[in-house]
C-alpha cells in the first residue's frame, strides 16, 4: 500500500475512533488561555505511596513505535530485537519484561489508533507524537494522564526541570501531560556556506530576504550552467507531512494559529466563540501560498511528492544549497553523507521572520504514551521514563550526534558541544525556547486537520490546482468537519 493510501486508511481510522470513544463528542474542555508553562511537582506535598506488591513473574511491558536499528540501538540493538546487557539490567532491576515491536511510521500509527480504539490494551507503550496523536487520543480519553505519576511512582531517570518546557507542552493536551519525548526539534535552516559564499548571500532574516536569496541563488546557478542544484528543499507530499512546515509558514506570515475566526488554539475556546474556519482569509492563504510558491519556483523537480526522507538525500547529495524549516532533517543529512564538500560547508541559521514579526515554525516531539487500557501503568511507566529519561538522550546524543534532545543538561554535554561549538547549539536551543508549540490549534480532530491541509497545499505544488481553488476546497471540507463535531451547537 503506498503512502498517499495509508494516509487515507488511517485518516478514516482516526475519523472511526472519534467517533466510537466520545459518540459525536462536544469539543474537549479546556481552558481558554494557552496551555500554562510545565512546573516541576513537589514530591514533599504527596504522600508516599503504598509499596506495590511484588509480582511472582516479570511484568511484560508491550511498546508499539518506528525507528528499528536507530532509536534505542544501546537498549535493543543495532537490529532493533536484540535485548543487551544494558537493557537486561534495566528488566532485572525493576522486574519487566519490555518486548517491543517496530514499524515503518505510517504503519505504527495505524496499529496504535486501532489498539487504542478496540480497548484492548495489547502495547502499554504507545507512540503518540505532537501533531496529532496527542491531541486526539488525549482528549479521547485514550491515553493515561502522567503528571501525578511523577508523585505517585518516584523513579530517578528523568528529572522534569531538565526537559525543555516546550517540549513538554507540547505533549499536554487541555493542560494535561499525555506523553514524554524521545528526540524532538524545533525550526532552522541548515545551508551551504560555499553556495552562499559563491554567490555573495547571507542567511536571510526574514522572508523578503529569503525571496532575494533564493532568486540570487538561483539565477547563479543557472548562469554557471549547474543544473542538478536548487536553492532549496522542502516536503510537498500528500498527506500530513507538509503541515508540519507549512503551517510555521502560516503563522509567520499571520503571527497566530490562522486556522478559526480570532485564533483559538482549544476545543472550548472554539465552542464558546463558534469560531468559523478561516482558510480563505489572507491570514492563512499568505503563509500557504508563499510555502507553494517557493517549492514551485526554487525547488527541486518533484517537490510535490517529497518527504523528509527526500529533503535529506537531496541536501546530503549536495542538491540543494538550503533545507528549511525543520532542521532535524538537515543533520540526518550531514551524518549520513559522503560527500565532503557538503559535510565540511554546512552551517545552521534560524528560522528567517515573517511580516508578522514571528519567525517560520517546525516544531515536532517524538513521544510516547501509556495505554489508558495498560494493565500495569505502574511497570509502563518505569519503561516509559526509562526510554525518555537522561541515560537515554545522552545516549542518543553520543551516538547520532543532533542537536535535537529533550534535555538542557544534554543540548550542552561535550558530545554535542563538540561537534557543533557552542554558538551552533546555543541556536537550536534559542529556536526550541523561543518556539511556539501552539502554532496550530490542539483540537480533537487534527490529525484530519493535518492530513487535508497537506494535501492540499500538495495538489498546489504540483500544479493541479490553484491556491484559491485549494483553499476553497479546504474551507468547506472544514467547515463541514467542524459542524459535524458539534462545535457550532
Amino acid at each position: 500500500m503506498n503512502r498517499l493510501y495509508r494516509h487515507i486508511a488511517l485518516v478514516a481510522l482516526i475519523t472511526l475512533l472519534l467517533t466510537a470513544c466520545a459518540a459525536a463528542p462536544e469539543p474537549t474542555s479546556a481552558p481558554p488561555t494557552e496551555p500554562a508553562a510545565t512546573e516541576a511537582p513537589a514530591p514533599q506535598d504527596t504522600p508516599t505511596p503504598e509499596p506495590t506488591p511484588t509480582p511472582s513473574e516479570p511484568v511484560e511491558v508491550r511498546i508499539i513505535t518506528f525507528g528499528q536499528g536507530f532509536s534505542w540501538p544501546e537498549l535493543f540493538g543495532d537490529d532493533g530485537v536484540s535485548e543487551t546487557e544494558r537493557l537486561k539490567e534495566f528488566e532485572k532491576a525493576e522486574y519487566v519484561d519490555v518486548v517491543i515491536e517496530w514499524g515503518d511510521e505510517t504503519a505504527v500509527r495505524q496499529k496504535v489508533a486501532t489498539d487504542l480504539a478496540a480497548r484492548t490494551g495489547r502495547f502499554c507503550i504507545v507512540l503518540a507524537g505532537s501533531d496529532g496523536g496527542v491531541q486526539t487520543y488525549g482528549s479521547g480519553g485514550l491515553l493515561e494522564p502522567l503528571d501525578e505519576y511523577f508523585t505517585k511512582y518516584p523513579q530517578d531517570y528523568l528529572e522534569l526541570d531538565d526537559v525543555y518546557a516546550n517540549f513538554l507542552d507540547a505533549n499536554r493536551m487541555d493542560g494535561t501531560l499525555y506523553a514524554l519525548p524521545y528526540y524532538s526539534f524545533g525550526p532552522g535552516m541548515i545551508y551551504r556556506t560555499d553556495l552562499f559564499e559563491k554567490y555573495g548571500v547571507e542567511p536571510p532574516k526574514t522572508m523578503d530576504e529569503l525571496y532575494q536569496v533564493l532568486e540570487t541563488l538561483k539565477a547563479g546557478l543557472e548562469a554557471d550552467g549547474i543544473d542538478d542544484v536548487y536553492p532549496i528543499t522542502m516536503r510537498g507530499a500528500p498527506g500530513e507531512e507538509p503541515s508540519l512546515d507549512l503551517l510555521g509558514f502560516v503563522y509567520a506570515y499571520a503571527g497566530y494559529p490562522a486556522w478559526f475566526e480570532g485564533g483559538p488554539i482549544t476545543a472550548e475556546e472554539i465552542k464558546a466563540t463558534k469560531a468559523q474556519p478561516i482558510f480563505t482569509s489572507d491570514d492563512f492563504a499568505q503563509g500557504f501560498t508563499a510555502f507553494a510558491d517557493i517549492l514551485q519556483k526554487y525547488g527541486p523537480p518533484g517537490a510535490a511528492t517529497h518527504t523528509w526522507v527526500d529533503m535529506m538525500n537531496l541536501y546530503m547529495q549536495g542538491k540543494a544549497a538550503i533545507l528549511m524549516p525543520s532542521a532535524i532533517n538537515g543533520y540526518a543529512a550531514l551524518t549520513f553523507t559522503d560527500n565532503e564538500v557538503v559535510k565540511n560547508n554546512s552551517d545552521f541559521a534560524p528560522s528567517p521572520v515573517g511580516p508578522s514579526g514571528e519567525f517560520v515554525q517546525s516544531f515536532w516531539t517524538f513521544s510516547l504514551g501509556i495505554n489508558a487500557d495498560c494493565k500495569n501503568k505502574e511497570a509502563a511507566w518505569k519503561v516509559l521514563t526509562f526510554l525518555t529519561g537522561k541515560e537515554s538522550q545522552q545516549a542518543f546524543a553520543d551516538r547520532v550526534g543532533w542537536p535535537t534532545v529533550t534535555m538542557k543538561s544534554v543540548m550542552h554535554s561535550p558530545s554535542l558541544v563538540e561537534r557543533w561549538g557552542e554558538e551552533e547549539i546555543q541556536l537550536n536551543e534559542d529556536a526550541i525556547v523561543n518556539s511556539n508549540p501552539f502554532y496550530f490549534p490542539y483540537i480533537p480532530e487534527l490529525v484530519e486537520f493535518m492530513d487535508r491541509i497537506g494535501t492540499s497545499v500538495s495538489t498546489v505544488i504540483a500544479g493541479e490546482q490553484s491556491a484559491e481553488d485549494a483553499l476553497s476546497q479546504l474551507q468547506s471540507w472544514a467547515t463541514e468537519r467542524m459542524l459535524r463535531a458539534g462545535y457550532y451547537r
